[in-house]
């Protein structure tokens, strides 16, 4: 069985959602979403689909956040050396 009868999303206007740009707007993301769930406006399957999504986007964010760390102390190491010679 397909079509209308196996819909789990509530119909309503288009609604434009910025984006999760940290890590906090990911964890306010994911409170709206258990709430949508319990209120039942929210498909459970989509709801651990955006865990899932979440959970690779807070990885994107751990991993450029390291990278940021690597190229700052990087750049102390090269002025230390510099100021050495």
């Amino acid at each position: 069985m397909g079509g209308r009868k196996n819909r789990h999303y509530v119909d309503n206007d288009e609604v434009i959602i910025a984006p999760p740009t940290t890590p906090e707007d990911v964890k306010n993301l994911l409170a709206q979403a258990m709430v949508d769930v319990r209120a039942k406006k929210l498909d459970l399957r989509i709801a651990s689909t955006l865990i899932s999504m979440s959970g690779a986007l807070l990885k994107a964010f751990e991993n450029a956040d390291t990278e940021r760390r690597i190229v700052l102390l990087e750049e102390a190491l090269l002025r230390r050396n510099t100021d050495k010679s």
